[in-house]
C-alpha cells in the first residue's frame, strides 16, 4: 500500500475521516461475514448431529435384527477338548462331546539328502503334486537342490494347496517336507513323477502321528472322529459348523466335555439399556443444539418428531405377548420425555415370552429398533437425506456470500481510492487557500 500523508497541507485529519467513512461503508461486508460465520457454525453442528445419529443407529442395530437379538453364551467343562460359538440360529441346550481323534493336515517327508545335493537334470524329469483333483507340475529337467525345489513348489501359481519346507536333520543332511494346507483325508497330497524320477528318488513317507506318537498308517486317520450326544461323526476339519444349527464347535483335543448353550439375558438387557440411553442422548442433544446453531433449522425437530412417532406407534401383527415397550419395562417419563429402563421387568418379559420380546424390537417390518434404524437411515442417506441436503444448501449459500463479500471488497477498494483522491485534492486546495490568506494578511497589514 502506498504511503499517504493526507492533511499535511491543510491540517485536516483526513486519514481519520477516510477511516470512519470506510467503516460505515464496510457494514454490508460485516453483515455478510456474520452470515458466513452462522452458516459455518450450522454446518459444523450438522456434522456433529450426523455423528450422534450414527451412534444412535449403531445402538438400534444391536437389536435391529433377530440374529442380533438372539445372544447366547457358551461354556465347556473342558476347553482342552472343545469350545463353541453360537449365532442367532442357535437354541439353548446341553451337548456331550467325546473326541477320539483330531483332524490333521497330511504331512510327508523325503529321505535324507546331503545339503546342496541336487535332483533331476534329465529331460522330462518332473514332480507333480495333486490335492483333491488340482495339481502343479514342477519341471526338474534342470537339476535342482532341495531348497530350489521348495521355492518352486511354494511359488507355483497353480499350487493346489501344498507348503514345502526343509528340515535340517543334522550331519549336513536335509529332508523335504510336504504339508497339505487344509486338514482331512480328502486334502491329502499325492506325489507322482516324470522322466527318470520315481518313488525311490525322494522315498516320501507319511509323517503324521497319533496322540501317542505312533505314525499313522491310513490316510483316513487324518479326519477327526468324535461323538455328539452318542452319535458318531467325522470331520475333515476341527472346526465344525454343520453339526448343530447355529453352533460352531472347535475340537481342541482328545477326551470328553460338555458344552452348555444358554441365552445371554445379561447381554440382551445391556443392548436394551444402550437402546434407551442412545434414545435419551439423541433427544437431549437435539434440545441443546436447537438452543444454539439450529435455531430456525427444522431438521433436528423433524428427527425428534420422527422418533416420537415411532415410539408412540405400536407394532401390528406380531402375535406375541407384547406390543409396546412399556410392557417390557421401558417407560416414558411424563415430565422429561426420556425413556426409563426397568431391568427387572425386562428380565421377566424375556422369561415370559422371549420370542415376543425379540419380535417387539427386531421384527423386520414392525420392530421398534428396526423402525428407528430405518428412520435414521432416511435422514443420513447421502443422496436423499435431509441433513446432507441442508449441508449442501448451506455450503451453496456460504459460497454465494463469500463471492458477494469479494465483490464488495473490490468495490470498497475503489471507493477508498476515490475518497483519498478527493480528500487529497481538498487538502491541496485548503492548503493553497491558507497560504494565500497568510500572504494577503501580511501584505495588507
Amino acid at each position: 500500500m502506498a504511503i499517504t500523508a493526507a492533511g499535511v497541507g491543510s491540517g485536516l485529519d483526513i486519514e481519520g475521516i477516510v477511516t470512519q467513512l470506510m467503516t460505515l461503508e464496510r457494514r454490508p461486508i460485516v453483515a455478510i461475514q456474520q452470515k458466513v460465520t452462522r452458516a459455518e457454525a450450522e454446518i459444523s453442528s450438522l456434522g456433529t448431529f450426523k455423528s450422534q445419529l450414527s451412534t444412535f443407529q449403531d445402538a438400534m442395530q444391536e437389536l435391529g435384527s433377530l440374529d442380533a437379538f438372539r445372544k447366547f453364551t457358551t461354556a465347556s467343562t473342558d476347553d482342552a477338548v472343545a469350545i463353541a460359538e453360537a449365532d442367532g440360529d442357535a437354541a439353548a441346550g446341553i451337548y456331550n462331546i467325546d473326541v477320539t481323534r483330531l483332524a490333521q493336515n497330511h504331512k510327508q517327508g523325503s529321505k535324507e539328502f546331503a545339503s546342496g545335493a541336487t535332483v533331476g537334470g534329465t529331460s522330462g524329469d518332473a514332480l507333480t503334486l495333486t490335492v483333491d483333483g488340482e495339481f502343479t507340475t514342477i519341471d526338474l529337467s534342470t537339476a535342482s537342490t532341495l531348497t530350489e525345489l521348495r521355492d518352486a513348489i511354494n511359488e507355483a501359481s497353480d499350487n493346489p494347496g501344498v507348503t514345502a519346507t526343509i528340515l535340517n536333520v543334522g550331519g549336513g543332511n536335509q529332508r523335504l517336507i510336504l504339508t497339505a494346507d487344509e486338514s482331512g483325508s480328502a486334502k491329502h497330497v499325492d506325489v507322482s513323477f516324470g522322466g527318470s524320477l520315481n518313488t525311490t528318488t525322494f522315498d516320501f513317507a507319511l509323517a503324521n502321528t497319533d496322540s501317542e506318537g505312533a505314525t499313522l498308517t491310513d490316510l483316513a486317520e487324518l479326519d477327526a472322529v468324535f461323538m455328539i450326544d452318542g452319535f458318531a461323526l467325522t470331520s475333515a476339519d476341527n472346526k465344525i459348523d454343520d453339526a448343530i444349527d447355529g453352533l460352531t464347535i472347535t475340537l481342541t483335543g482328545e477326551g470328553q466335555t460338555q458344552l452348555t448353550l444358554a441365552r445371554d439375558d445379561a447381554g440382551i438387557e445391556e443392548s436394551a439399556k444402550k437402546f434407551v440411553d442412545a434414545y435419551n442422548a439423541l433427544l437431549n442433544s437435539i434440545d441443546a443444539l436447537e438452543n444454539r446453531e439450529f435455531s430456525g433449522n427444522g431438521v433436528p425437530r423433524g428427527v425428534a418428531r420422527g422418533l416420537r412417532s415411532v415410539l408412540n406407534t405400536s407394532p401390528t401383527g406380531l402375535g406375541g405377548s407384547f406390543d409396546s415397550l412399556s410392557q417390557v419395562g421401558i417407560l416414558t417419563n411424563a415430565t422429561t420425555g426420556d425413556l426409563e429402563f426397568n431391568a427387572e421387568a425386562f428380565g421377566d418379559a424375556l422369561d415370559t415370552d422371549f420370542s415376543s420380546v425379540a419380535q417387539l424390537f427386531a421384527n423386520d417390518d414392525q420392530g421398534f429398533a428396526f423402525r428407528f434404524d430405518a428412520l435414521i437411515e432416511s435422514f443420513l442417506d447421502s443422496e436423499s437425506g435431509l441433513i446432507d441436503a441442508r449441508i449442501d444448501s448451506l455450503n451453496d449459500r456460504k459460497d454465494t456470500l463469500e463471492s458477494n463479500e469479494a465483490n464488495w471488497e473490490r468495490r470498497l477498494e475503489l471507493k477508498e481510492a476515490s475518497l483519498r483522491s478527493q480528500y487529497a485534492a481538498l487538502d491541496s486546495l485548503v492548503g493553497s487557500l491558507q497560504s494565500t490568506s497568510s500572504f494577503l494578511l501580511q501584505n495588507l497589514g
